[in-house]
This record gives structure tokens, C-alpha cells and sequence, in this order.
């Protein structure tokens, strides 16, 4: 799959731009804060309804105007185009339609479009808190399927409700402790179905990311990964209903007393190792990136698989902070991935990297300033 043409009407500091691009690789270069990451942003919010940065869409939408539309056309690896538009306006209304009908759900656009996105900010995934771990999961399993993403949603419905009775029995507005079970029985209905999607993906995804691991690295290094989960992940799946409300039980007066639901996999963590040692504690800076970008390798490979669509790769200025070698490394794992989107501010990185990046027909170039965007020769 590949983006072949972009529409951008008052998105971030885009009053207005239509732009082309290659199957290829596409290099985007201009000074800082000028739109290289706005454009890259336009593109994952076309695949799946949201943005990687904010969380709020009247953000996104260009100082003094109303609204602000993106239009992409897609061409499928079957050949087949497919057209996108997504319309937001400052009252927080958002439109999502796919060849001109418009989705009822916008969460029916995940997978549909697969992506994958690496940014300096990824070093939270190695470094920063289980929540980014589990980010990195849940986006990339709700790709690949409808059953998680419906599944995580309901979960997190159920624990909104769940977790607003604990917090009237807190400060004492709730005493009738009847109430909750309803919402336990179903936290644990939904939530050992996710545990249960989550563990099988392990099994799979360990094997593909230590084998990119080794390739990129060309070392005997091993890179493991693993549940830490708040029910215990030894305990045989068909149990995890009993061990997920027996943790409950035991952590009743916990969660009366705080007002949080403290079981559940919206409590996981999954726990990157190099050769059997902790990589957040015991880490290098040079295992970090290793391990950073053999995760979103192994990501894209892992999405082509299921989806069995081409994803479209997306690289903000990722490389910026590593050194020579693995710069040139990262640059030769583009060959062939299909369509990649590189932000740079430096100009000149293009003819460096030139013989690292494939065939000169397929790579294009674009300058970007102010929110301007124009093809170079």
C-alpha cells in the first residue's frame, strides 16, 4: 500500500497543499518547526482517525479557522485505490469516510490502512513508564484486530465506571458494595480476553523481534521481551478468570481506600531484556536505539503479515541522535519496505545516504517552510 496523493486544508500551519508522492521513499527537509512533523501527522491520522502527538483534534486545526480537512488516496497492494477524507471542526465534530461513505465508527479504520510511526519521543517506550509500553501494544494489536480494538474499548468503559464507584465509596456517597460486582464480572470477562490476545501476540512477536535484533545489530546480543502482568501470566490461561477475581478479592480494601481499580491489563507492563538483564535499568544508550528501532522493524513486519497489506513507514527525524553507523543502518533497512516518509533538517542528508536508499527513480524530495510544501528536482 501507498499513499499516493495528499489533500491538506487549514491542518496545523497548512492553509492549503496537494501534494504527490512516491512508492517509494519521500524525504521531507526544511528548518525546524516549519510542518516536516505536521505532514507526517496528516498521513497517521488519515490511516487511523487520530493524531501520534495530541489528543485533542480542534489542536490540529490552523489558527482562525473553523475546520480542517485532510483527503488522501490510497493505492492497495491489490491495486485497488481507496480514498480517504477526514474533516474535524472546532467543536470537536469529526468526520471519517472512506470512498465517500462516511464510518459510523471511526475505530473501522484501524487496519484498514496499516502504519507504523518512529519519533525522537520513542525512547519512551524503553525508558518512560508501562503506559507507553502498552500504547506501542494496543495500537499495533488493534491493527491487526477488530476483536482487540473492540475489546479494549469496552474494557476501559467498564473501568470508567468501575473506577467512579470506588470513588464514591471513598468519599462515602456509595455504601452499598453490591453494586460493584456487575462491573467486576465484566472487567474480568473483558479484561482476561485481552490478556488472553495480548499473550498470544508475545508468542509470535518474540521470535520476529529477536531475529531483527540479531540482524541489525549483527551481534550475538539477545533481545527478549515479556509480560509483567497484574494477574500472573505462569498461571494457565484457562484459570486467569479465577486468578484475575481472587487478585480482585485481595485487593478490595486497596481500592476502596484509593478510588483505582488496581488488577487489570490497563496495570501490564511489558519488560524489554538484552541478554536476560532489564533494558529501562541496565541499558546502554546504544542497546536503547538498537532495541527502539528493531521494535518498529519487527512492527511493520508483523503488521504486513496479518493485515497482509504494505504499511506505509513514517521517520521523524528519528535518527537524528544516532551515530554514523547505525544512521546508515537505519537508512539501508528502508530498502524495500515500500513507502517511507523521512523528515530531516538537514538538506544534504539525501546525497549521503543516496547509495543506502535504492533505486534514484523511486525516492522524491519535498522542501518544507511555513507550512509550504514543494517537490525539488
Amino acid at each position: 500500500m501507498y499513499l499516493e496523493k495528499l489533500s491538506l486544508c487549514n491542518y496545523r500551519n497548512y492553509e492549503e497543499a496537494e501534494v504527490s508522492f512516491s512508492a517509494g521513499i519521500n524525504l521531507v527537509y526544511g528548518k525546524n518547526a516549519q510542518g516536516k512533523t505536521n505532514l507526517l501527522e496528516s498521513i497517521y491520522l488519515l490511516c487511523l482517525g487520530r493524531s501520534f502527538r495530541v489528543s485533542k483534534n480542534d489542536e490540529l486545526i490552523r489558527e482562525e479557522a473553523s475546520h480542517f480537512t485532510i483527503s488522501g488516496s490510497f493505492i492497495l497492494d491489490s491495486k485497488l485505490q481507496k480514498k480517504v477524507v477526514v474533516h474535524c471542526t472546532r467543536n470537536g465534530k469529526k468526520e471519517i469516510s472512506v470512498d465517500g461513505k462516511r464510518l459510523q465508527r471511526h475505530s473501522r479504520l484501524f487496519g484498514s490502512f496499516p502504519i507504523v510511526v518512529t519519533s525522537p519521543d520513542d525512547y519512551r517506550i524503553s525508558e518512560g513508564g508501562p503506559a507507553e509500553r502498552r500504547k506501542f501494544v494496543d495500537i499495533l494489536l488493534s491493527q491487526v484486530s477488530v476483536s482487540y480494538l473492540t475489546n479494549l474499548q469496552e474494557y476501559h468503559r467498564i473501568l470508567r465506571q468501575r473506577n467512579k464507584l470506588l470513588q464514591d465509596f471513598r468519599e462515602g456517597t456509595q455504601h452499598d458494595h453490591g453494586v460493584l460486582e456487575p462491573w467486576s464480572a465484566a472487567l474480568i470477562e473483558y479484561g482476561c480476553q485481552i490478556m488472553r490476545q495480548r499473550f498470544a501476540f508475545l508468542r509470535e512477536f518474540r521470535d520476529v523481534l529477536r531475529r531483527i535484533y540479531a540482524e541489525y545489530t549483527q551481534s550475538n546480543d539477545e533481545l527478549g521481551i515479556q509480560w509483567d502482568a497484574s494477574v500472573s501470566s505462569t498461571d494457565a490461561e484457562s484459570e486467569l478468570e479465577d486468578g484475575f477475581k481472587r487478585r480482585l478479592n485481595q485487593l478490595r480494601a486497596a481500592e476502596l481506600a484509593t478510588g483505582r481499580t488496581l488488577v487489570g491489563p490497563h496495570r501490564d507492563d511489558l519488560v524489554l531484556y538484552v541478554n536476560g538483564k532489564p533494558l529501562r535499568r541496565f541499558g546502554s544508550r546504544g542497546e536503547h536505539k538498537s532495541a527502539l528501532i528493531s521494535l518498529k522493524i519487527a512492527e511493520y513486519h508483523f503488521l504486513k503479515e496479518k493485515v497482509q497489506e504494505t504499511p506505509v513507514v513514517l521517520l521523524d527525524d528519528y535518527y537524528s541522535e544516532l551515530d554514523d553507523e547505525r544512521e546508515a543502518k537505519v537508512f539501508k533497512s528502508l530498502t524495500g519496505l515500500g513507502q517511507v516518509f523521512v523528515t530531516t533538517p538537514k538538506a544534504e542528508i539525501f546525497e549521503v545516504r543516496k547509495s543506502d536508499v535504492g533505486e534514484p527513480g523511486s525516492t522524491r524530495r519535498f522542501y518544507v517552510q511555513n507550512g509550504r510544501l514543494e517537490q525539488q528536482a
